[in-house]
């Protein structure tokens, strides 16, 4: 039984090919190394580290703008009360979550309560 490698050497359909000339070698390495030594145009423009750091810092100055137009929500504190009558002790009391999307948690305790 064969391993990888001796199925990928029989796989290879450029391994049935006829060798390069040496001028052709030559050729197609001058082409190669032509397109290597010819700089883009687009990337001496806009080098990539100076437009992330514009991109940054735009999206700060966006994000600041926003914060300081937006008024502040207003939410209530999150605390236990009684939910009737005076007395405190006896009373049930409320454990009351508000989020800034309008939904409300009301937990209800029961001092009397006995599992």
């Amino acid at each position: 039984m064969k391993d990888i490698g001796g199925l990928l050497r029989d796989g290879d359909p450029v391994a049935c090919e006829p060798e390069m000339a040496a001028k052709d070698v030559r050729a197609m390495r001058r082409a190669v190394l032509a397109g290597i030594e010819t700089p883009d145009r687009a990337a001496s423009r806009w080098p990539g580290p100076l437009l992330a750091a514009a991109a940054f810092a735009a999206a700060i100055v966006a994000g600041v703008a926003v914060g300081l137009r937006t008024p502040a929500l207003r939410t209530s504190p999150i605390g236990t009360a009684p939910t009737h009558g005076s007395d405190a002790v006896s009373a049930q009391r409320q454990l009351q979550f508000a989020s800034p999307g309008g939904t409300r948690i009301i937990w209800v305790f029961d001092p009397e309560f006995n599992p």
